[in-house]
């Protein structure tokens, strides 16, 4: 693994870091040309990006620290300025909520927007996770013989047992997802669905992957991500549900 490209001095480049930078462009170039398809103000693409960015880094932060709290007690200072431990869920929410404000205040339907950035969020969500892989930053799998497996001795967390590589795996679903929205996309379909479709599947596939993770269990067996992860596909299925019904209501 690659934690750190280039180090001059007091200048260190991470990978994690060079690789969070490049999702968020990549979510930014591709949002800016949807946005620009549909006829819409391509300057919301820099709108949103100044919004999620912050956002999502410190959700993402906030989260971490609610799920390994015992770990927090022992090094407040240690963790909230470590570069390894972030929460995507916490990112997404809170970057959920910050995007809906704006997107209000622009005038724009909140369903019809985040149908324009499901693309860009699913090809983000799999590049920032490569750079889980390369930098090493601990969201590993559990131990593992299979071919599969992978260590990580020079990882931001190190580790030389081989354990699933969780990060890849993600990344692998998330670029197959993104093929998949971008062919739904081009359907006809009641506003806001293809983002309810994004919660289901990228929640159900959380949730799955979390069964060999090491994140600890919270209650009834179940991770914090999972419990997350149930809500999204809730919220999702119920979405679906109710734009179909709208949908069918306005025929």
């Amino acid at each position: 693994m690659y934690p750190i490209l280039f180090s001059y001095k007091f200048i260190n480049i991470g990978s994690y870091g060079l690789l969070l930078g490049l999702a968020f462009y990549s979510a930014f170039l591709i949002t800016e040309r949807e946005l620009i398809l549909r006829g819409k103000d391509p300057e919301l693409a820099y709108k949103l990006l100044l919004v999620i960015i912050p956002s999502a880094i410190v959700g993402a932060k906030i989260f971490h620290i609610f799920e390994n709290w015992s770990e927090f007690m022992r090094d407040p200072a240690g963790m909230v300025f470590s570069g390894a431990g972030l929460s995507v869920f916490g990112g997404f929410i809170l970057a959920f909520l910050l995007s809906m404000i704006l997107i209000r205040k622009n005038n724009e339907s909140i369903l019809g927007i985040f149908d324009i950035t499901t693309p860009a969020m699913t090809f983000a969500y799999g590049v920032g996770r490569l750079g889980c892989h390369v930098s090493g930053d601990g969201c590993y799998g559990i131990a593992t013989r299979s071919f599969l497996g992978t260590a990580y001795p020079n990882g931001i967390v190190p580790t030389s047992a081989e354990v699933f590589p969780t990060p890849l795996f993600e990344s692998f679903f998330s670029f197959m997802l993104f093929i998949l929205v971008m062919k739904l996309r081009k359907r006809e379909m009641p506003e806001g669905k293809l983002f309810f479709i994004y919660l289901i599947m990228s929640g159900a596939a959380r949730f799955l992957v979390e069964f060999i993770r090491l994140n600890p269990t919270i209650t009834l067996g179940m991770t914090q991500a999972q419990i997350v992860a149930i809500f999204y596909m809730v919220t999702g299925i119920i979405g679906w549900i109710l734009v179909d019904k709208r949908a069918r209501a306005a025929i």
